[in-house]
């Protein structure tokens, strides 16, 4: 077995992206076999259109290799902004060749990336659906939050035992669409001083700056009690950038925004990547700013954003969404729009020497 640098292809169907192809088909195997489903596979059209994006993060990929096959991969992302401290690593081994060593020689190889690109803290992830967990008191827990991750889970423990500490805890959450109309209508409501402005795959040009501006508000505003995470600075290119790389992926965005009438300020927002075929839109970002929570923006956002789902891509009939398990204001805003427990997600975290 050797650990190699993947090279991204400039275009699919050519000698030299045969390995990045290759890759894409591993890693589709390796979540149907997770999930037990579609819900992630993505094509390679839609890999391609994410690795391109290197300006506000660089993205190497390093394989396995075994026998001429491609058994594994760790990918390194880091963010581009200049006070980064952090860089996340993705580590995926095919599920009959697991415990031989080959996540750890990939993990090694990411910890090496990290320490040459003068990293400090890195991140990565294991994710647990609800399907295969069981019940246990043998959990490992983060400093906020009340769920845990069974201790006995094969990805738990490979964590632990490379020296990784459990910082948060996601819940993943599904909402069944349409709405039921009783539901849609106890969730409706008069905004007093604000005004709601939908728009699909481009932000409109006079609002582009402030919703820029909140977008920065992500990396300080949401909770993170037990991680390390870099600020990110947005501007309008930035935004920009973000949606020609969604509408590439076939997955533009769809944005809510909660813009307050006194100020012309964005107050909240919500995104759903919403692709153009299958059932699934994922939630992105949702944020109501400080200065502006208490009005019930966030659930006035979603449910906006949510009928103009419906009205504009009828064929999605479900919306997956991630929170910090400390996020009890929004977990509360999701339970009322009826969305159920689809998973857990586990932030690990590790601070080089």
């Amino acid at each position: 077995m050797r650990v190699t640098r993947l090279p991204i292809p400039d275009a699919l169907g050519t000698p030299e992206s045969a390995a990045f192809e290759e890759l894409v088909g591993v890693l589709n195997g390796i979540v149907v076999d997770l999930w037990g489903d579609d819900d992630f596979v993505e094509t390679a059209e839609q890999a391609l259109a994410a690795h391109r994006e290197q300006e506000y993060a660089e993205r190497i990929v390093f394989v396995a290799v075994e026998e001429g096959a491609i058994v594994g991969r760790v990918e390194a992302i880091f963010p581009l902004d200049p006070d980064s401290e952090t860089v996340s690593l993705l580590v995926d081994v095919v599920p009959a060749l697991r415990g031989r060593g080959i996540g750890t020689a990939l993990l090694q190889k990411g910890e090496e990336l990290a320490a040459e690109g003068g990293r400090r803290v890195i991140s990565t992830y294991t994710e647990h659906p609800m399907k295969t967990l069981e019940p246990t008191d043998r959990l490992v827990r983060a400093p906020a939050g009340t769920a845990g991750l069974p201790r006995e889970s094969r990805d738990v423990r490979f964590a632990l035992r490379h020296g990784y500490t459990l910082g948060q805890i996601e819940r993943s959450s599904e909402l069944r669409l349409p709405l039921p109309r009783e539901r849609e209508h106890g969730l409706t409501m008069t905004l007093d001083g604000f005004r709601l402005v939908s728009w699909w795959g481009s932000a409109p040009d006079d609002l582009l700056d402030q919703f820029a501006a909140m977008k920065s508000r992500m990396s300080t505003d949401i909770p993170q009690t037990g991680i390390a995470v870099d600020p990110e600075d947005w501007d309008g290119e930035r935004v920009r950038s973000q949606e020609r790389t969604l509408v590439a992926r076939g997955e533009p965005l769809l944005v809510t925004a909660a813009v307050h009438e006194a100020t012309g300020d964005i107050a909240a927002y919500t995104e759903l990547a919403v692709p153009a075929d299958g059932t699934k839109a994922e939630q992105y970002d949702t944020l109501v700013a400080r200065a502006h929570r208490g009005h019930r923006l966030g659930t006035a956002v979603k449910l906006r954003n949510i009928q103009e789902l419906g009205r504009r891509a009828p064929h999605i009939r479900r919306i997956l969404t991630w929170n910090a398990d400390e996020n009890d204001p929004m977990l509360a805003i999701n339970r009322a729009f009826g969305f159920r427990p689809h998973a857990l997600t586990g932030h690990w975290q590790k601070t080089l020497g």
